[in-house]
């Protein structure tokens, strides 16, 4: 989360003497400065005491983060998620103080050094090694009792709506006629399917580099976790690796997630005491099954996200999401095109998506052509 300004007439009202209360020091020892958020209507500030340093729980801390979150944001899911995540290793910021009626937590400042700032070609390997250790302690984390909803079937038919809804009607202006209807309908079933019959883990939902926080030694801290659900063991690789604001060449992230592959068998061969929700998943799938099932996950990801930016624009004002929108087209183009030989209703829905929809989305002033070979940030 990158510093914006200072801010002092947005706070809410309560907020600073609140955040004095819990520092047990005076409301005018502390300061505010809003600091860039995510997507959600949650807002961050960073809290920083006159005299350089505070003590809270007998430890002493140069700042830390106030996030107001309203009832929307499943305040609930963020504590149980956070606290689970933490038991098993993942660095997730610390709670030091919580008003749960007000929807006002006083968190562990992560700094503002997201991972999308610090990747290159020389660092990527470092840091990604980093994030699937993360991710294999993630999924070692029983499912069962695990207290955070199923991907199921309605929850992914709905989510995919988000695509005709908001990215063809809303942002495109196309008309939505029967013939568009049952293509996107058939091949929704089919990416449903593929999703459900894939080993089922703990999921961030959205772990890229956005999510990603750079700590001190080049320890990761992960952020943004309370939409977390029990799904398939390829969601947060594709996240990762078809991150939607950059772009590695497809041999580049078939090497990390061959390597990630590997890994993971390995850990589920283990007791299930130790490789928990994963133990004894992946006995019989080949690494090319594990390529289609990244593939088919990442378009369904992705046609969901073309959605989610093209509503952010619509409904929220915030516009800055149309220049990501490109980038994640041309994953979707990538995707139809390495899928389309396995099932009817990608090819149909290919053919229509390049014959029909490219037209109209290349017209479009927020749109410009992806190498599809390239690597770009």
């Amino acid at each position: 989360m990158g510093l914006i300004e200072p801010e002092i007439t947005r706070q809410p009202d309560g907020l600073a003497q609140w955040i004095a209360q819990q520092l047990r020091c005076a409301p005018d020892e502390v300061s505010l400065q809003l600091v860039a958020g995510d997507a959600s209507p949650r807002r961050y500030y960073r809290v920083i005491h006159s005299d350089g340093v505070m003590a809270f729980d007998a430890r002493e801390i140069t700042s830390c983060i106030a996030m107001v979150s309203p009832a929307s944001e499943n305040n609930a899911a963020f504590l149980h998620v956070a606290s689970r995540l933490s038991e098993a290793g993942v660095k997730t910021p610390l709670v030091w103080a919580q008003s749960a009626q007000q929807g006002w937590f006083l968190l562990e400042d992560f700094g503002d050094q997201q991972l999308l700032s610090s990747l290159s070609s020389a660092t990527a390997p470092l840091f990604y090694t980093a994030a699937f250790a993360a991710l294999l302690r993630q999924i070692s984390m029983p499912c069962e009792r695990a207290g955070i909803p199923q991907y199921d079937a309605p929850r992914l038919r709905a989510e995919l709506e988000v695509f005709p809804e908001w990215f063809l009607a809303g942002l495109l202006r196309v008309e939505i006629d029967e013939s568009i209807r049952q293509r996107f309908s058939a091949l929704s079933e089919y990416l449903i399917g593929s999703v459900i019959e894939q080993p089922s883990v703990w999921v961030h939902r959205d772990f890229h580099s956005r999510n990603l926080m750079v700590l001190e030694e080049g320890e990761l801290g992960v952020i943004d976790f309370q939409d977390a659900v029990i799904g398939p063991i390829t969601y947060d690789p594709v996240s990762l690796l078809k991150d939607c604001y950059i772009r590695w060449p497809r041999s580049q992230q078939l090497q990390w997630l061959d390597a990630y592959f590997e890994q993971i068998k390995l850990f589920a061969e283990e007791p299930p005491s130790h490789a928990g929700g994963i133990a004894g998943q992946l006995a019989d799938v080949s690494a090319e099954q594990f390529h289609q099932w990244f593939d088919l996950t990442g378009l369904q990801r992705h046609l969901r996200v073309l959605g989610v930016f093209a509503r952010l624009h619509l409904r929220d004002q915030k516009s800055e999401y149309l220049k990501d929108l490109p980038l994640v087209i041309e994953y979707v183009r990538e995707a139809l095109l390495l899928t389309s030989g396995f099932h009817d209703s990608v090819a149909d829905f290919r053919e229509w998506f390049e014959s029909e929809l490219m037209p109209v989305i290349a017209r479009q002033s927020w749109y410009r052509p992806i190498d599809p070979d390239g690597w770009i940030k």
